[in-house]
């Protein structure tokens, strides 16, 4: 039985903050910009996105925490605008700032940044936020008077976080991301669409399957439904649960302790251990892609499959930015921390600080920034 009430969905603009105080000017006197919520470029192709091999060339530049003064380049760490050669340098999510671009839509950014008010800034979707006063967000507050959280606009959940829907809330020209693989009450007020489906968790109305999250196919999981079905005279993405089918026998949300003994409880329906180092025994995971990513807290890194297979999960992930020093995966933003002791990041958008390379990783279409 689905048991649904009232939505409440909300988007607003915020003035983003650059990393020389916010003020109309910085220290330097250089402009700042006000940002907003863009309007998502629906025809943007693909080639509008740097191709995943087109790498930084290696050369005698600066590590981005050293940039000469009105040279650093997209992604290079900054003190104040006037060391960007775009003049834009934007606060990051762990405290340090980097040098943003110009855009016109999302993808002219790299996959962990929004385009807002034609700025790439960092991508806060999932962060909780108040939809009565949603300024905190990059882009907009979507959820419930009770529980609610920053989203963005998509085309489909593939540009969404894992776990996320891109779901229209009623009256609205475009598609947001909602969160959905997680556990509800009867009366749905955890749910972003408070749509519950009582034991299963959370769901969304959909226009197509594509609209509902990504699964992990390959491990040998069911995909999505988009149908009418668990008394929704409408379509919505009913997950493949076991008395239908499917594998889904509980609602825990990624990264809830969970038993490896089938049938585990999490929505995802997958339980694994992608961290022998830490004292945490096995956990909710699940896929994700370099574009969506994962939401705050969580990142999208690549894991060793038996048999040698590479893929993308989320995993726990720290407060630590591109650049900084870390000693596990899990100090970094990205969760990657390089063998070298920096936290890094993926690389097919193909993007990677002034001086630092995209390497492939062996065995898979994957790139990581390197130094």
């Amino acid at each position: 039985m689905l048991l649904f009430g009232s939505v409440l969905a909300c988007t607003s603009a915020r003035r983003a903050r650059t990393a020389d105080g916010g003020g109309e000017a910085g220290r330097d006197g250089a402009t700042r910009v006000d940002v907003g919520p863009p309007s998502r470029d629906a025809s943007a192709p693909d080639s509008a996105r740097p191709p995943a091999d087109a790498a930084p060339p290696r050369d005698s530049a600066p590590p981005p925490d050293s940039a000469v003064p009105g040279t650093g380049q997209y992604l290079d760490r900054c003190a104040a605008a006037s060391d960007c050669a775009s003049e834009l340098c934007v606060n990051d999510l762990g405290g340090t700032a980097f040098c943003s671009r110009p855009c016109g839509a999302h993808r002219d950014c790299a996959d962990e940044h929004l385009c807002v008010e034609g700025v790439c800034v960092p991508d806060d979707t999932g962060e909780r936020c108040n939809v009565a006063a949603p300024d905190t967000c990059a882009v907009a507050c979507l959820g419930t008077a009770s529980q609610a959280h920053c989203t963005r606009q998509c085309l489909s959940a593939l540009e969404c976080p894992a776990g996320y829907a891109c779901w229209r809330p009623p009256g609205a020209a475009e598609k947001f991301c909602v969160d959905i693989e997680k556990p509800c009450t009867a009366a749905g007020s955890e749910c972003g669409t408070n749509l519950c489906i009582p034991g299963i968790g959370c769901t969304a109305p959909c226009e197509t399957a594509s609209d509902c999250p990504r699964r992990a196919l390959f491990a040998g999981v069911a995909p999505y439904r988009c149908a009418a079905e668990f008394g929704s005279a409408t379509p919505i993405c009913a997950p493949p649960t076991l008395a239908t089918g499917g594998d889904i026998a509980g609602d825990d949300a990624i990264g809830t302790l969970c038993s490896p003994t089938p049938p585990n409880q999490c929505r995802s329906g997958l339980c694994a251990d992608f961290d022998p180092t830490d004292a945490v025994p096995d956990r909710c995971v699940q896929s994700c892609t370099a574009e969506g990513g994962c939401a705050l807290g969580m990142g999208c890194r690549p894991q060793v499959l038996d048999g040698g297979a590479i893929e993308l999960f989320c995993a726990p992930a720290g407060s630590r930015d591109l650049g900084e020093s870390c000693a596990r995966s899990a100090d970094c933003h990205s969760s990657l921390c390089d063998i070298a002791g920096y936290c890094t990041r993926l690389c097919d958008d193909g993007l990677c600080p002034t001086g630092w390379r995209c390497e492939s990783v062996p065995g898979s279409s994957l790139g990581i920034c390197r130094r």
